[in-house]
């Protein structure tokens, strides 16, 4: 991690030579002897539509198309990333259906919710496959949509396919990969407003006859909508593919991020802490050198080797290295009698967090009975270092004017060093089976198992005991899918998740269990009119057990339980060969079932039964439509609509719905040029928060505008 621009982009430089070293010769000798292979425009609309033959390894390990699988799965291309401008990671997972951002810094900014489930501990992201474990309640990766060439997205338990802690959903972002074809790069440069600065610089291709190679890079810059809130990243992503013979594949990759993230925490809440005052909506009223920092490497090596007609090994191998480093003041309380905002919470953290895996799997094809049949088995491992530091109990409490916050510096607030506080060791490893047997041409059944086990250990810094504990849980599928007529399915899927209480490798209890989480799910995916209209409808009910929950003596017992039954639709229509349209929409009723909290006054705990989890809405939509009005030009625009949402299991205070409006127009001047005018926000949504964090509520970006040139060589 690095807070120097100017070590960061040495790092960067010393990045992109050390992969054009590997390949930069060979390269060159390439594109003498092949013609230039156009690559496809940068922002081109997808004709796949909701790409229900495709496939989804979010959700399962069997190279099931959407189609053939027993449960809610979406995929979002590069392309309809990059029409949209979606840049972060969160802004393209949440136009999927039923997502809602629920970020903050304290999280990284990207957790969200789905069927009423919310953060990190119920919706798993990996990368590549690789499951990202969570250190205290934090993962910042992949840091920029450039170096992806798709988001999968599974709504609903994936613990089968995940492991632990997927009991609202996953997230798989799958990354530009080498191919064979003549060699073809891009360059992206972006301008707008808040000071965004951006360029991006893609290129791949053959670089001899047995090996490929791809690269990535891009530097985003902005000033913030926010005072004081700029931020800054440079990413990497470099592979190179080896394929001696033709049935093995081996690729080495390395990705690598360095980002100084806006150090913004929310604006006050006034009036009974029920709305934000207007006129503050920029105003930041953390310390002028508050800083969030976080720097990921992750290099690693993946084999596929089909060894013959019936049998295929996959095998990865992963290392992970990841800082994270916070020094804030995190609490505002505005203060009516002074007109102030009362300032607390001087807080510094640090992570390292180092983690070493290995997951493998075989993929065998065979006839049982007549009955064609495939199944995967496999396991995995990985192993987890991490160590917290901070300068806990966070003491310090300054005041500053509520219309114009004077900022001052951190040191001037903070009571106590900051020192390491506590590491801990995880071990984790995994066994799992699936299968899809084919009982008949319109009838399939899908089953999955696996079995997690987790070794923790933590080590206190500061006089408290050692701990250590060991968690296990087991995860099934059984799923049926029904295929009357050609591009039709109907499908049953029963399963059971497990998920974490608390952070896996940073619990501080360990005589908890995990909780378990058991879905009912019936759904049809049909394509007509020559895929022109395509459609899923999915119904669910989902039921979480073990949840923690203040008892009658004042003590946290798993004795919670959460329900969620909601519907989700997907739509996509062509009605002519110049205009589509995509929605969604997704309804969902989330509710405790039995839940108390503690009370601060020291009496009996507090009821929550009845009430809605916080930071849930019951009501997202997305539209976007894109539209070819004339030869080499494609206005396109959209909106995503997100319902209210509790600020805490109260149920007091809610924020409010949003509807955000974004356009663009796309000039292809030439084969390879083209030009894009965007407009994000369009009406300033003043509602546009994408979560709360205690008594202020984290805002996104106003009105904005930006335009980008893409060339392709």
């Amino acid at each position: 991690m690095s807070s120097n621009p100017k070590h960061a982009q040495t790092k960067l430089t010393l990045f992109v030579l050390l992969l054009y070293s590997l390949s930069g010769n060979a390269l060159a000798e390439k594109a003498e002897k092949n013609d230039a292979e156009l690559i496809e425009v940068h922002g081109k609309k997808s004709s796949m539509g909701l790409n229900l033959k495709g496939s989804n390894s979010a959700s399962n390990r069997l190279g099931l198309d959407i189609n053939k699988i027993p449960g809610s799965v979406e995929v979002i291309p590069k392309e309809e990333i990059a029409i949209k401008a979606d840049y972060s990671s969160l802004s393209t997972v949440t136009r999927a259906t039923g997502f809602a951002s629920s970020a903050s810094p304290g999280n990284g900014g990207t957790s969200m919710s789905v069927r009423g489930f919310n953060g990190h501990g119920a919706v798993v992201q990996t990368y590549d496959g690789t499951r990202l474990y969570v250190g205290a309640g934090t993962v910042t990766f992949p840091a920029d949509t450039w170096t992806l060439e798709k988001v999968e997205v599974l709504r609903g338990p994936g613990s089968v396919t995940n492991g632990v802690g997927a009991i609202g959903g996953t997230v798989n972002y799958i990354p530009k990969a080498p191919t064979f074809h003549a060699p073809s790069s891009e360059i992206d440069v972006t301008a707008g407003s808040f000071g965004l600065r951006r360029v991006a610089f893609g290129s791949g291709g053959a670089v001899t006859d047995n090996v490929a190679y791809r690269f990535d890079a891009v530097n985003h810059e902005t000033d913030g909508y926010v005072d004081r809130a700029d931020e800054k990243r440079q990413v990497a992503s470099g592979s190179i593919l080896f394929r001696p013979q033709d049935n093995l594949d081996i690729k080495f990759s390395v990705d690598y991020a360095d980002i100084d993230a806006a150090p913004y925490w929310g604006t006050p809440l006034v009036n009974d802490e029920d709305k934000i005052d207007n006129s503050t909506r920029k105003n930041n009223y953390n310390v002028k050198d508050g800083l969030i920092e976080y720097e990921d490497i992750w290099p690693r090596v993946k084999v596929n080797w089909k060894i013959n007609d019936l049998a295929t090994l996959e095998n990865d191998a992963y290392y992970l290295k990841a800082k994270r480093h916070w020094r804030n003041v995190e609490s505002y309380t505005y203060n009516a009698e002074n007109n102030q905002v009362d300032r607390e919470f001087y807080l510094e953290i640090l992570h390292d967090q180092k983690q070493i895996g290995n997951r493998s799997n075989l993929l065998l094809d065979f006839n049982i009975a007549g009955l064609n049949n495939r199944l995967s088995v496999g396991a995995e491992i990985n192993q987890i270092d991490f160590t917290h530091t901070n300068n806990s109990p966070y003491d310090g409490k300054t005041p500053v004017n509520f219309g114009d916050p004077t900022p001052g510096t951190w040191s001037e607030g903070v009571q106590d060093p900051t020192s390491d506080a506590f590491s801990t060791d995880t071990r984790q490893y995994a066994y799992f089976i699936d299968d899809i047997l084919q009982l008949n041409e319109k009838i399939s059944l899908v089953a999955g198992l696996r079995s997690d086990r987790i070794k923790y250990e933590r080590e206190e810094f500061r006089g408290e005991d050692p701990s250590q504990d060991n968690f296990k849980g087991n995860s099934w599928r059984l799923g049926m899918v029904y295929q009357p007529i050609e591009n039709t399915s109907f499908y049953l899927q029963t399963s059971k998740a497990v998920d974490s209480i608390q952070s896996i490798i940073t619990a501080s209890s360990t005589d908890l269990e995990l909780a378990e989480g058991k879905q009912v799910e019936l759904g049809v995916k049909q394509s007509l009119w020559n895929d022109r209209l395509q459609y899923t409808v999915a119904i669910y009910d989902i039921e979480k057990d073990n949840l923690t929950s203040t008892d009658m003596g004042n003590n946290e017992s798993q004795i919670g339980k959460q329900t969620s039954r909601g519907i989700e639709v997907e739509l996509f229509i062509k009605p002519t060969d110049t205009f589509d349209i995509d929605f969604n929409i997704a309804r969902v009723d989330p509710e405790f079932e039995e839940f108390f909290e503690g009370n601060p006054d020291g009496d009996a705990p507090l009821d929550r039964s009845g009430n809605t989890p916080k930071n849930v809405p019951k009501i997202t939509a997305n539209l976007w439509m894109n539209w070819q009005f004339i030869d080499r030009w494609l206005l396109s625009g959209g909106a995503r609509y997100v319902g209210e949402r509790y600020t805490k299991n109260e149920n007091k205070l809610k924020m409010p719905s949003y509807t955000v409006f974004d356009a663009s127009i796309q000039w292809k001047a030439t084969q390879d040029v083209q030009l894009t005018l965007r407009g994000k926000n369009l009406t300033d949504e003043e509602d546009y928060i994408l979560a709360p964090y205690g008594g202020q509520w984290i805002l996104a970006d106003g009105r904005s505008a930006e335009i980008s040139l893409n060339y392709s060589f």
